[in-house]
């Protein structure tokens, strides 16, 4: 299995974990998050947006985190801010590790990469 994909199964199987209810749904606000968070560490890699661009993906990805967190919390109501934020950032985390691996193997141009780097330019121009 290629690393990106073990790395999303990972994301997920880590919110998963501690969201049962989110293994049942088809694609929600959490996997949402998940992508904006691939993306943007590999646009952070391998693009040098410009400034707008930027600030309009950071917009969106400030949109989804709150809808995410939100979610989170409704799932399970006994979280805290602070645990809603480290289960954020262990998957952020696990997620950045396995691009890093993809990009020491292949580099930006990588067919991988490539994706996660087109769909930033969508998430930035997403109107949310």
């Amino acid at each position: 299995m290629p690393r990106l994909i073990q790395t999303y199964f990972l994301f997920f199987t880590l919110m998963f974990a501690v969201f049962p209810v989110a293994a049942q749904q088809k694609l929600d606000i959490i996997q949402i998050m998940g992508q904006f968070v691939q993306s943007n560490y590999a646009a952070s890699k391998c693009l040098k947006p410009d400034q707008d661009k930027l600030s309009r993906f950071l917009a969106n990805l400030k949109i989804v985190t709150v809808g995410a967190a939100e979610e989170i919390r409704r799932r399970n109501p006994s979280m805290s801010e602070q645990q809603v934020a480290e289960s954020f950032k262990k998957g952020s985390d696990a997620v950045e590790n396995q691009i890093d691996g993809v990009l020491e193997i292949g580099g930006c141009s990588d067919p991988r990469i490539q994706d996660l780097l087109k769909r930033f330019e969508i998430q930035a121009n997403l109107k949310l």
